[in-house]
């Protein structure tokens, strides 16, 4: 069974929001895992995704202009798996690396029920946060930047 767009679109906004709290959040995802198929919750991480793709252009506007690519620290000693999932999909979405961001996206979605409503809400945590710090603006340069 398939939610459509029509009807998934208004429940990615709703988990998107930086007001959702994290309980309904999960709820939603719950029903998306439920009555949706891949397609809608991958549909959920690729929104997720962009909206972290757009904070992290917000808060880093230098790689815009210069085509960075994101990297992502060796975090795998001090992350669980959910946190791993939502580091790593956002990373390859922002990189535009579609291969990698499916084939993270299959090995959460074959995961038990549970685990793949972590890794996706890991996910919409992870861009909250994003989102959150990119509304006070570009960051500050990082200790021993040089950067004027």
């Amino acid at each position: 069974m398939v939610i459509g767009p029509e009807r998934l679109a208004p429940l990615a906004r709703e988990v998107l929001a930086l007001d959702c709290e994290p309980w309904y959040a999960e709820l939603i995802i719950d029903h998306i895992g439920d009555h949706g198929d891949a397609a809608d919750m991958f549909g959920v991480c690729c929104a997720a995704a962009e909206a972290g793709r757009t904070a992290l252009l917000t808060l880093f506007p230098e790689a815009a202009t210069n085509g960075c690519m994101w990297s992502l620290a060796d975090i795998s000693h001090r992350a669980d798996p959910p946190q791993l999932f939502a580091a790593r999909f956002l990373t390859a979405y922002a990189n535009g690396d579609a291969p990698m961001a499916v084939a993270l996206f299959q090995a959460a979605h074959e995961a038990d029920a549970q685990a793949r409503t972590e890794s996706v809400c890991a996910l919409l945590a992870h861009v909250r946060s994003l989102s959150r710090r990119a509304e006070a603006g570009p960051s500050t340069p990082h200790y021993g930047d040089k950067r004027p």
